[in-house]
């Protein structure tokens, strides 16, 4: 393909003349004759601008300022994606939050920008209509994404079951789960009529797995936060239950069952295992610190970013979906028995 370094040499005017009046530089004076041989030559040449490419990222999310406060689950997330942004040497425009805190979305914000990365359950129809306005669209965290959209998730049902044969593996049978259900959301940041209560793959993995291998199981769906596991110890205790182990859905909620439990003299991993999912830097520390299934957010940011530049520069035309694996990190509360 011709240049404009070619076409100045056959007009025989400068490279920069050739720019300007190919760019329309209202500024440039040049006569007539000049411009139409350019143009002329150009055509001739079968010579195409090369597309200004728009590298700007826009995260949409449905956390509120609130919910990224009371669990740094979704902050984390949107720290890992801008960290990469930065890095790529990409732009990042400002968040968009639909939590139905805000004002309406403006659609027109996220057609402009060159990429955009939704976190959170956001209904099917949702995410289509986003694609509508934007086809560079990366779902994170969502493994409903239609198959017609970039997505990066980890199989929790598949987590779940591992989790489980590893809690068998050490003889270990009379298990408590605390968890909660999922709300899927619409492009207003309200509930949407047919799914506002989903249930979690983890539980489904969970109970799935107890019937199939006649296992003893509870399920204690209060909810995610710290609370929930305080109150979670508070119910099994009252009905004069001690199970064996633990496990949490998130981080927040270990931290909540492991205060009570301690506020009741109990002693971790001595009298009772306790294991959570997320792995978050927040239970790390924990006293004793605090088993969990690893959701590898950092690699959610990195890989989404990734996938939103290739679509920016159109290395790639079909859409994927990316599973991360999800791996237990063994830390006091709970090991295997190899």
């Amino acid at each position: 393909m011709a240049s404009i370094r070619d076409i100045a040499k056959e007009a025989r005017v400068s490279p920069g003349t050739v720019s300007r009046v190919l760019n329309n530089d209202p500024t440039l004076s040049v006569s007539e004759e000049t411009r139409k041989r350019i143009y002329d030559i150009a055509e001739n040449f079968q010579y195409k601008k090369a597309e200004r490419k728009n590298k700007s990222i826009q995260i949409i999310t449905y956390a509120s300022r609130a919910k990224e406060m009371s669990d740094p689950y979704y902050r984390e997330i949107r720290l890992a994606i801008e960290a990469e942004v930065k890095r790529l040497n990409l732009s990042l425009k400002r968040t968009l939050r639909i939590d139905g805190e805000h004002d309406a979305i403006d659609f027109t914000k996220i057609a402009k920008a060159g990429a955009i990365i939704v976190v959170g359950n956001f209904a099917a129809e949702a995410i289509l209509e986003l694609q509508s306005y934007n086809q560079n669209i990366v779902v994170i965290n969502n493994p409903n994404t239609p198959k017609s959209v970039d997505a990066v998730y980890s199989d929790l049902y598949d987590a779940m079951t591992q989790l489980l044969d590893d809690i068998d593996h050490s003889e270990l049978n009379d298990i408590v789960y605390v968890g909660g259900t999922h709300t899927i959301k619409n492009l207003a940041g309200m509930p949407t009529l047919n799914n506002q209560n989903i249930e979690d793959k983890r539980y489904i993995a969970f109970n799935d797995w107890c019937n199939k291998h006649q296992r003893k199981g509870e399920v204690l769906m209060n909810g995610w936060h710290k609370e929930d596991g305080i109150n979670a110890v508070n119910e099994v205790l009252q009905n004069q239950h001690l199970p064996q182990v633990f496990i949490a859905g998130n981080d927040m909620i270990a931290l909540g069952i492991l205060q009570q439990l301690q506020l009741k003299k109990y002693t971790l991993p001595d009298d009772i295992k306790l294991i959570s999912f997320n792995d978050l830097e927040v239970i790390q520390y924990a006293v004793p610190s605090i088993s969990s299934v690893h959701i590898p957010i950092d690699d959610f940011g990195k890989i989404a970013v990734r996938m939103a530049e290739e679509r920016i520069n159109k290395t790639r035309k079909i859409a994927i979906h990316v599973i991360a694996e999800a791996q237990l990190k063994e830390r006091m509360t709970f090991k295997v028995n190899k």
